[in-house]
């Protein structure tokens, strides 16, 4: 089987991938749609925002249908917003950088779970300042599962992770008296366990500069105040997914650099 799979030309594995991933963004678009509004998400068919219709497949084709019907309902004809095409696109992206950097591997699937419900959450912590326990739990049980298939070694490693994941924000918003959210520990309780202890490591780091960096952006460009609410649920996500694809690399540079003679 993994010869076989060895033999798909690197270009076609690519693009399954990516279209992997739009069904996946699809699956984004209906966490983010309706785990804010308290709507079951598990079951239930996809309707209209705007006419209740009940959507059928024609309508519900990553990025060909809105692209058909050019984002407007095929029955009300109500504007459906972009912010689905581009999430199905971003995500079909993800799910290519993955499958490039570690092509056809459990670690793959591992991540591409991992980047699934760090981008729902991400986008729901954006727009609502809210991270979902009903994603990040399952998603943490999730990560330890996938541990413990590698044996004690690999248990133990994410379980290593998930303390030092939520361990880190429990200190500052403990020190800092609220100067971060208890959603953002539980989230980092979900992504350590997926990452291990290395990457969650790395995950940390690049989650903190790229949230400081934001926030730079934010305060000189759109004159946001120091003071005012400023979700790092993306951060942790961009993090995250930067430490799958990328960490073990930038772990064995900083060694090399640190103890080059």
């Amino acid at each position: 089987m993994t010869g076989l799979l060895g033999a798909v030309p690197e270009v076609v594995f690519l693009a399954v991938c990516f279209m992997a991933g739009t069904f996946m963004g699809s699956f984004v678009g209906v966490l983010t749609y309706r785990i804010p509004r308290d709507e079951q998400w598990v079951k239930g068919h996809s309707v209209c925002p705007a006419c209740g219709h009940q959507l059928g497949v024609p309508d519900l084709v990553p990025v060909w249908s809105y692209v058909f019907l050019r984002g407007r309902c095929r029955y009300c004809h109500a504007v459906i917003g972009s912010r689905y095409l581009w999430t199905e696109v971003f995500s079909g992206l993800l799910f290519m950088g993955l499958g490039w950097r570690l092509g056809w591997s459990v670690e793959a699937l591992k991540f591409a779970i991992m980047t699934v419900l760090a981008l729902a959450v991400g986008i729901i912590d954006f727009e609502t300042g809210l991270v979902p326990d009903t994603v990040v739990l399952p998603g943490t049980a999730i990560g330890v599962l996938f541990g413990a298939l590698s044996g004690w070694h690999g248990l133990l490693g994410a379980a290593a992770g998930a303390a030092i994941g939520a361990g880190l924000f429990a200190l500052i918003i403990l020190f800092s008296r609220g100067g971060m959210g208890w959603g953002d520990a539980t989230l980092g309780l979900m992504l350590g366990a997926f990452l291990g202890w290395r990457l969650a490591v790395v995950f940390l780091l690049l989650a903190f500069i790229i949230g400081a960096t934001a926030g730079i952006v934010l305060m000189v460009v759109f004159k946001k105040k120091g003071k005012d609410s400023m979700p790092f649920g993306p951060a942790m996500a961009v993090g995250a997914y930067v430490a799958a694809v990328a960490g073990n690399d930038l772990i064995n540079w900083y060694v090399t650099t640190l103890f080059r003679r």
